[in-house]
C-alpha cells in the first residue's frame, strides 16, 4: 500500500502508487495523460519540489495540467524542454544530468522510444540509441535518488528493453469500478467512479488530487522553485 495513503470514514483519502527510485514505466490501457499528469502532479506536491519533463508527442501540455492541479501555480515547478528528432531527443536527455539539482525529485519522459522508431533511421541505429537513452535515464534516477517515469508509444520487441530497464511497472487499468493501479506491493482501486462507469475525464482526475490534499499540507516543506521553463514550456 503507499506510503501516501490516508483514510477515514468520513474523509477517504484515494491511494495513488509512490514513484520509488529509478526508472518507473507506466503502461496505461487507454489515453495515458490522465493518469501519466496525476502521477507527476501527485508526486511533486508530495516531494514539494521540483520536475524536469523531455516531452514526446504533445503529452506535456498546460490546459490538462493546469486542470489535474490544484492550483496553477504547480506548473511553475515542471520545466519542460521538446525535441523534434531523435536526435533532439537523444541530446536533451544527455544534458539531464547537468540539469538536475538538489529541488528536482522527478523526471519524466513519455513515449520515449517514439523518436527512435522513424525510418530514417537504421533499425540497428535506433535501437542502440534507446538503449543508451534507457541507460543514461535510469543513471540519472540511481545517482540522484529520484524516480524516472516513463510510458511506451507501443508494447512490442522494439520497446521490450524499456520494461527490462525498468525498475518498477505500474499499471493503470479499466474497470467497473473506476481505474486500477497495479504495481510491485501496490494495488487498488484509485476512486469508485459513480453508477459503475469509468471515469477518465480531467475532471475525475482533478478531483482525485483534490481529495489528496491534506497528504501535500503534510509533506516536508521545500521552497519551491522559481517560475522556469526549459526549451518552450508546457503548452
Amino acid at each position: 500500500m503507499s506510503d501516501h495513503t490516508r483514510s477515514n470514514r468520513s474523509n477517504p483519502i484515494p491511494e495513488l502508487p509512490s514513484l520509488g527510485s529509478g526508472l518507473q514505466l507506466l503502461e496505461v490501457d487507454g489515453e495515458p495523460r490522465g493518469p501519466l499528469h496525476t502521477l507527476v502532479v501527485d508526486q511533486i506536491l508530495t516531494s514539494q519540489g521540483s520536475a524536469y519533463w523531455v516531452d514526446t508527442g504533445g503529452h506535456a501540455t498546460t490546459q490538462p495540467l493546469a486542470r489535474i492541479a490544484p492550483d496553477p501555480r504547480v506548473l511553475d515547478r515542471i520545466q519542460v524542454a521538446r525535441g523534434f528528432t531523435p536526435f533532439q531527443h537523444y541530446a536533451l536527455i544527455d544534458e539531464l544530468r547537468r540539469e538536475i539539482d538538489e529541488e528536482t525529485t522527478l523526471l519524466v519522459v513519455p513515449a520515449v522510444d517514439r523518436f527512435y522508431r522513424e525510418n530514417d533511421l537504421r533499425q540497428d541505429e535506433g535501437e542502440a540509441m534507446l538503449v543508451r537513452v534507457l541507460a543514461m535515464l535510469a543513471r540519472c534516477g540511481r545517482e540522484h535518488d529520484i524516480p524516472v517515469l516513463v510510458t511506451r508509444s507501443r508494447d512490442d520487441e522494439f520497446a521490450a528493453p524499456i520494461e527490462a530497464s525498468a525498475a518498477t511497472t505500474i499499471e493503470c487499468q479499466s474497470t467497473t469500478q473506476g481505474p486500477r493501479f497495479v504495481a510491485d506491493e501496490f494495488e487498488t482501486l484509485v476512486y469508485p467512479a459513480s453508477h459503475g462507469q469509468l471515469q477518465t475525464t480531467l475532471a475525475f482526475w482533478h478531483r482525485i488530487i483534490e481529495a489528496r490534499e491534506p497528504l501535500y499540507e503534510q509533506a516536508p516543506g521545500v521552497a519551491p522553485s522559481s517560475p522556469e521553463v526549459v526549451a518552450d514550456g508546457a503548452n
